[in-house]
């Protein structure tokens, strides 16, 4: 992997960024989490697509889109963030049961919380959430107001892990009363279109595979319209992928 674009330059000449220890800990300087003020979060939507712009392959999940370049950057960024939020489909389609970030990465913490492991927040009305999730794993379940009692219980949650949010605006703002700043948003498409919407994203960043699957695939934002400008911040080009960064422009 190389980086070709830094802080929004283009650099003078490519960056090796070796899917190593030294390139893991390069990778966590170039998308550590800025330093926040009291009160204040960051939230970074991390997917990923495909050349034609698929999330999912044939058979519905990410998986068929996975590569190593991809892989490497997701555990690099998981060790970065407090929490992970995620919609119930998405939690019920793919592997969610340790989203702990690389492991060398972990001590001493590079979350802004100081966690030593990053927590899981769904977004479900009806709180039937898998099996397999990892009961270690610090889990909160956002749910409208009027579901939220009812979906805690179905999920086995205490209270205080339930979120009643009507808005996105007001579920960012629980997890943030939470201690949770650092927030990386992993899909599915319509969790991240109700952020996108309500103006909540600081960043979008994409690991493109270097592959079509044709298909329907639903695009990475689904929801109201909203019109928003990016800025290009980081691109990094690796065999299996390319990897963008975009910050919100003021």
């Amino acid at each position: 992997m190389h980086l070709l674009l830094r802080d929004g330059a283009l650099l003078p000449a490519p960056m090796p960024l070796p899917v190593d220890a030294a390139g893991a800990r390069a990778l966590a300087e170039l998308y550590a989490v800025p330093a926040l003020p009291a009160g204040a979060v960051h939230v970074r939507a991390m997917m990923n697509t495909t050349l034609d712009g698929a999330i999912r392959g044939p058979d519905g999940t990410s998986g068929p889109l996975r590569n190593p370049d991809d892989s490497f950057v997701f555990d690099v960024l998981r060790a970065l963030t407090d929490v992970v939020l995620v919609g119930a489909a998405t939690v019920r389609a793919e592997d969610y049961r340790a989203p702990l970030g690389r492991s060398d990465l972990l001590e001493p913490s590079r979350r802004p919380g100081g966690a030593a492991r990053p927590a899981l927040a769904i977004w479900s009305n009806s709180g039937q959430l898998p099996s397999s999730l990892d009961p270690d794993q610090p889990t909160y379940l956002i749910a409208s107001p009027n579901s939220a009692q009812e979906a805690g219980e179905r999920a086995g949650l205490p209270p205080e892990q339930v979120i009643p949010a009507a808005t996105a605006t007001a579920a960012i703002r629980g997890l943030a009363e939470r201690g949770l700043r650092g927030i990386q948003a992993e899909g599915g498409p319509s969790a991240l279109g109700r952020l996108a919407a309500a103006g909540l994203l600081d960043e979008l960043c994409f690991s493109t595979t270097h592959r079509t699957v044709g298909g329907s695939s639903s695009r990475v934002l689904v929801g109201e319209d909203h019109a928003q400008a990016w800025e290009p911040e980081s691109l990094i080009i690796g065999e299996h992928a390319t990897i963008s960064r975009f910050r919100r422009t003021p």
